[in-house]
């Protein structure tokens, strides 16, 4: 294998790992477990802190649980380092999120979270799959809110939400 196409396999690993991370957020956001489910191997270990400690498939149904009552939530991930040797990877990602709850009297507030994700990775049956994730919880506030706008387009915790129509366009 020439250098050139060893860079475009490990470019394009990268890209699936990555394809992995945003499936992740999607999850997260559209409250899907089984969606969830599917970024992380059988044997997946997760390490959130006081948050959580465990499998992976009880990280996402542990995760979203609690979203299931927070009103919105909104997951970005930037700054994604990953490196690849054959079949595993590492990555360590910078991830900021937006939890919007119900508060007293009418108000709502928001938690903003930063951490990292600092991941190991395992290609299994030609998917790549967080094996081990460690969360390092960097700069978490909480913002009050005095006057909330409109969610519009969205069913964000069914398959009725238009994400689900136009993506599924392209199998």
């Amino acid at each position: 294998m020439s250098d050139y196409d060893k860079k475009l396999k490990t470019l394009i690993e990268k890209e699936e790992i990555r394809d992995q991370i945003y499936v992740y957020c999607r999850a997260l956001d559209r409250i899907d477990n089984e969606l969830g489910y599917s970024v992380f191997a059988e044997d997946s270990v997760v390490d959130y802190g006081p948050t959580y400690r465990g499998s992976g498939r009880g990280f996402i149904d542990n995760m979203l649980e609690q979203h299931r009552h927070m009103i919105a939530t909104h997951h970005m991930m930037t700054n994604i380092y990953i490196k690849v040797d054959g079949d595993k990877a590492v990555s360590e990602t910078y991830m900021y999120a937006a939890c919007k709850m119900p508060g007293k009297e009418g108000k709502t507030f928001t938690v903003e979270a930063r951490c990292r994700d600092i991941d190991n990775w395992e290609k299994r049956d030609g998917k790549w799959l967080i094996v081990k994730r460690i969360v390092a919880g960097d700069n978490t506030r909480i913002l009050s809110h005095y006057k909330d706008l409109e969610m519009y387009n969205t069913s964000r915790d069914d398959k009725n939400d238009p994400s689900y129509m136009v993506l599924g366009e392209i199998e």
